[in-house]
């Protein structure tokens, strides 16, 4: 049998309403559907329940029990985004994961046990087995799940149904093979939920028969309770004496990172719209973290106080987790075109990417850490802007200055298996570009330069290389193309520089210097 682990959140609407506002985990809080006075309370903290406050009373009746309580609206949004940090948990440890709506997932322990097998981080002085390896897991799934904002139960076991229930008995439980009876005679019909299932009559049902715990289903004829309560109560047997019911089916989601937050009220300025911003971004950064990815581009979705939406995109020059440089992206963009009305919701998403590789070989000089190289990047992009930083490469063209702009990726590292440049080891000139160019003027002695004098050059040409005749892009039209002469001008300053004459005008030009 396979080893199956189910992840669970306990009372899922509070716990999302507790990650996005830490601020409130002290404070006695039940949630509405509404903020009207006669709108039921469907979810309450520990705190409201210690003082008095019950499922389903109303808005006034909890106030009137507990007047320092808040009421809140649920938020369906960010429930979402609490249950898709529970799925970047999860696969984080496992590739293998089922979603089970809308507060669980499962994961197939299958394997995993063996990479704790020579840990000493189980316990050193007892040698590991397989329940004690499956327990650092849970453990260290459970403390993933606390760093992304989340309280969570994690059970193990042979089949979903008694990881579940496992789950359901609150912190990290692992039933070991050929225990699933011994721990399914003792749990009790509530913890089904069947009350909240189609035909909910089924658990009033086992209490007239004097049925409080599975172990007491379990002796039941099959049949007989077949004949009786369908296939429900068949289904029931089943579950009571281990066997596997549902298949385990592991669903590869869409890669998304999401984070979502709704206002009681609109917010107009830049400061505290930022200020709001950031936990959202923290929260999404921490799971691409766990699950070793970084963030690419942004996008944002305000919903505004006019009903209408402010979508937009922040380009990132390279992906890193940077908070601090993501967030200075962020409030460019607003600065650059504010929203048009007062923000009411906020929904940022992080494209994630995988880290740049760090892979040198032996015989090339260090490089940057990845990490700092993509950092200094995301800070180069919020001073100038994410358009004005990368590399510049050669254009398909015969001009020696048309470049465009690319993003920046890493030289490739030197192999063994390269092929020798023709030169061997002699040392290549290359050019320093000077843009634009600068216009200079030279003296010529039949048609040969003889003296170049600019803004920062004034020296005799000491020899020269050329002309090198270059024209092209003549087939753009009246105006277009060019003609020019390029010549390599040694002078006496010491410098090398690359010169050219522009033969429709006759102006010349340096556009380069060797170094």
């Amino acid at each position: 049998m396979g080893r199956i682990a189910c992840i669970l959140i306990p009372d899922l609407p509070i716990a999302a309403l507790l990650r996005s506002n830490p601020e409130l985990r002290e404070r006695p809080v039940a949630l509405c559907a509404n903020p009207a006075p006669h709108a039921e309370v469907i979810a309450i903290s520990r705190e409201a329940l210690a003082a008095g406050v019950r499922v389903p009373m109303t808005a006034a009746q909890a106030r009137a029990i507990a007047p320092d309580i808040l009421i809140v609206r649920r938020s369906p949004e960010a429930e979402r985004s609490a249950f898709e940090a529970l799925l970047d948990v999860s696969e984080s440890i496992s590739p293998l994961v089922e979603p089970g709506m809308p507060d669980r997932a499962w994961l197939d322990f299958d394997g995993l046990a063996r990479l704790y097998n020579h840990s000493e981080a189980i316990d050193p002085d007892r040698p590991a087995s397989e329940s004690g390896a499956e327990a650092a897991i849970a453990n260290e799934l459970k403390r993933r799940a606390h760093r992304v904002g989340l309280e969570t139960t994690v059970g193990v076991g042979a089949s979903k149904e008694i990881a579940y229930l496992a789950a359901r008995c609150g912190g990290v439980r692992v039933i070991d093979h050929g225990r699933e009876r011994e721990f399914l005679d003792w749990i009790p019909i509530e913890m089904l939920d069947l009350a909240g299932k189609p035909g909910g009559d089924l658990e009033l049902v086992l209490a007239r028969w004097g049925i409080r715990r599975l172990g007491d289903l379990a002796r039941l004829d099959p049949r007989a309770v077949a004949s009786r309560l369908g296939t429900e109560g068949l289904e029931l047997i089943r579950l009571a004496r281990g066997e596997r019911l549902a298949p385990f089916v592991p669903r590869r989601r869409t890669e998304s990172i999401g984070e979502t937050v709704e206002l009681e009220y609109g917010i107009e300025n830049l400061e505290p719209l930022t200020f709001l911003i950031r936990p959202l971004l923290e929260r999404a950064i921490e799971r691409l973290a766990i699950r070793g990815l970084v963030a690419g581009d942004l996008t944002l979705d305000f919903g505004l106080a006019d009903r209408s939406r402010d979508q937009r995109r922040v380009t990132v020059a390279s992906a890193t987790n940077e908070i601090r440089a993501l967030l200075t992206l962020i409030t460019l963009s607003i600065e650059a075109t504010p929203p048009a009305a007062a923000v009411e919701a906020i929904a940022l998403g992080v494209e994630a990417r995988s880290p740049r590789p760090a892979q040198a070989g032996l015989f090339t000089p260090p490089t940057p850490a990845p990490g700092r190289l993509e950092t200094t990047l995301a800070r180069l992009a919020a001073l100038c802007g994410p358009d004005q930083v990368g590399m510049l490469r050669a254009q398909d063209s015969w001009r020696p200055e048309a470049v465009h702009l690319m993003p920046f990726d890493a030289p490739p590292s030197f192999t063994a298996d390269a092929e020798p440049s023709p030169g061997g080891n002699v040392t290549r000139l290359m050019i320093r570009a000077i843009r634009p160019a600068e216009e200079v003027e030279v003296m010529c002695d039949r048609g040969a330069p003889e003296f170049v004098r600019g803004r920062s050059i004034a020296a005799r040409v000491v020899t020269l290389a050329g002309p090198w005749r270059r024209d092209g892009e003549w087939w753009n039209g009246a105006g277009g193309g060019f003609a020019r002469d390029y010549y390599d001008l040694a002078l006496s300053d010491g410098a090398v520089y690359r010169a050219y004459r522009d033969r429709r005008t006759h102006r010349w030009f340096v556009d380069g210097i060797y170094d």
